[in-house]
């Protein structure tokens, strides 16, 4: 009977330290999946800052371009308007 005992307790100590084990799993499964909210709430929030970084770069781009257009075009017409000028006699 003591040797029944004796299993009994040693299978009563594995029980307990598988418990606990399995416990600790569980807290740490409890703060990785926090740890991931975190992450995928932070992640978000760098997507709309970088979305509207992107879009305020899109808009300095077109001006850019738009502004070289505009002095382009200006250019042309100055140009012409003296062509005009130095060709049509007074």
């Amino acid at each position: 009977m003591t040797t029944s005992n004796d299993r009994l307790d040693r299978i009563e100590a594995l029980v307990d330290k598988t418990t606990q084990t399995v416990q600790q799993n569980a807290n740490a499964i409890d703060q990785n999946a926090k740890a991931i909210d975190k992450l995928t709430d932070d992640i978000g929030r760098f997507n709309e800052r970088l979305d509207t970084y992107e879009q305020g770069m899109r808009w300095v781009v077109q001006l850019a371009f738009a502004l070289l257009i505009s002095a382009t075009v200006a250019l042309i017409i100055n140009a012409a308007a003296f062509l005009v000028k130095l060709l049509l006699p007074s």
